[in-house]
Order: structure tokens, then sequence, then C-alpha cells
């Protein structure tokens, strides 16, 4: 279709989001410490419907800047 527009298409870049256990998972903590990060707004998320996710793309920039530390 025409009108259908992919995120390349729209230079949104990655818009995977991950919920809070996968998140935490990769980061290899616990849930409660991933929300934990996220209340002091350490760890870049937003709340969808209700519950947290965590954007690949963010995730990812966020990781590589603390690795520079």
């Amino acid at each position: 279709m025409e009108n259908d527009i992919t995120p390349q298409e729209n230079n949104a870049g990655s818009l995977r989001f991950l919920t809070l256990r996968e998140a935490a998972a990769l980061l290899q903590i616990s849930q409660r410490t991933a929300m934990r990060m996220i209340a002091s707004k350490e760890l870049p998320a937003v709340k969808v419907g209700g519950q947290w996710r965590v954007s690949e793309a963010r995730l990812a920039k966020w990781l590589e800047r603390r690795d520079e530390l």
C-alpha cells in the first residue's frame, strides 16, 4: 500500500520497545532494580498502557554512554 510508512522511511530509527522484564534480563539485573532505576530517571523508559517500556535504541545509546565512563 502507498500509505504504509516503515520506520526506515520515516527516519524514526528502531521502534522496538522492551518490557521491564526483557530490559532487566538484558542488563542482568532484577526487575525491582530496573524499576528503581526508572523511578530515579537513571534508566530511560516510558509508560505505555500502565506498563513500563524501554526503547531498545535508547537503551543501546544509554549503555554506550555508560561504557565510556
